[in-house]
């Protein structure tokens, strides 16, 4: 996982929380917490991080990885200029994962691994979402979700209909506006 990712979240806990807060939360995690942003580091840190702040949050870590996301979300914004406002709202930012957003990532990544994203039965109020990654942390994906759905300030139903975590094929998301 990108430093990136680990900067943002200390960010995240210290702009919500203080940094001792974030120094538990390194401490009951059981990692070293000396991340730079250009770093790569192993999922498992991730987890066990998502699992210490869940913990001290009261949240599963599926709900925290998912506050998690919702949270990063604006953020993106600052590290990748320009690339949440090309978008008009929420539909239009989510159909380009794929081809626009995830390629800009890697582009500056270049060992980023991205999830990749499927949609069924796309409308103009509603489509179906698949999300595609070994990783697993489809509950951070529905953060983000979220997040651009705050972003835009949109009012975004957003269902997670099926989960690879609840023991389903895959994990699909059904959003509607």
């Amino acid at each position: 996982m990108k430093g990136i990712i680990f900067n943002m979240f200390n960010d995240i806990v210290v702009s919500r929380f203080d940094e001792q807060t974030w120094e538990e939360i390194l401490g009951h995690a059981r990692v070293d917490g000396a991340y730079t942003s250009l770093g790569n580091y192993d999922d498992h840190d991730m987890f066990a991080l998502v699992g210490a702040a869940g913990h001290h949050m009261g949240m599963t870590p599926q709900e925290c990885l998912q506050w998690l996301g919702r949270e990063m979300l604006p953020r993106l914004g600052g590290i990748y200029p320009g690339m949440l406002e090309r978008f008009q709202n929420t539909f239009s930012m989510l159909k380009a994962l794929n081809n626009v957003i995830h390629p800009e990532v890697v582009r500056f990544h270049p060992d980023a691994i991205v999830p990749v994203f499927h949609y069924y039965e796309v409308g103009t109020d509603s489509m179906v979402m698949e999300y595609c990654s070994a990783r697993g942390i489809c509950s951070f994906a529905h953060g983000l979700m979220q997040g651009c759905s705050d972003y835009f300030n949109e009012t975004v139903g957003i269902d997670h209909t099926q989960c690879r975590h609840r023991g389903d094929e895959r994990c699909l998301f059904h959003i509607t506006t």
